[in-house]
């Protein structure tokens, strides 16, 4: 008993760095579809009839983007719950509700998130705790694929 418990709590930390970096990478790719640059848009008012066309072709390809990523994520979700169990697929969901109020700053403010910049209020405590508390729920889905 105790050996499966180590064995899943080990496991569950490796999948934990793997589904933060997946999870991670998904929500921003999506993510970064659906905020528009404002200098873009500033430009795109201001510039000749080739960049506004340049601009519209990025804006297409914005909405592709999002399509793709809207089906990986998708994707993601559906074989984290038929290869594991719903319980990755909430700790993957709780990665990505964790990252998202990081990931809309940086896309406001137009710049990377520290520890010195970022607000420190309520969101930022409970966004550190849905991390944190994703990976006891994935060391359980782990335990429950492997040994039930």
């Amino acid at each position: 008993m105790i050996t499966q418990l180590l064995i899943s709590g080990v496991v569950g930390l490796i999948g934990w760095f793997i589904l933060m970096y997946l999870s991670t990478n998904l929500l921003g790719l999506f993510v970064r579809g659906l905020f528009t640059d404002p200098e873009l848009d500033k430009l795109e008012q201001e510039g000749s009839d080739f960049i506004k066309g340049e601009i519209g072709k990025s804006k297409r390809a914005d909405v592709w983007l999002n399509i793709v990523a809207l089906v990986l994520i998708a994707g993601f979700f559906y074989l984290l719950f038929h290869f594991l169990n719903i319980y990755a697929a909430a700790a993957a969901a709780m990665l990505m509700a964790g990252r998202l109020p990081d990931l809309i700053w940086e896309l406001k403010n137009g710049k990377k998130i520290n520890v010195s910049t970022m607000p420190k209020d309520l969101t930022y405590w409970l966004t550190c705790l849905l991390d944190w508390v994703s990976l006891p729920v994935l060391c359980y889905a782990v335990y429950l694929a492997f040994y039930y």
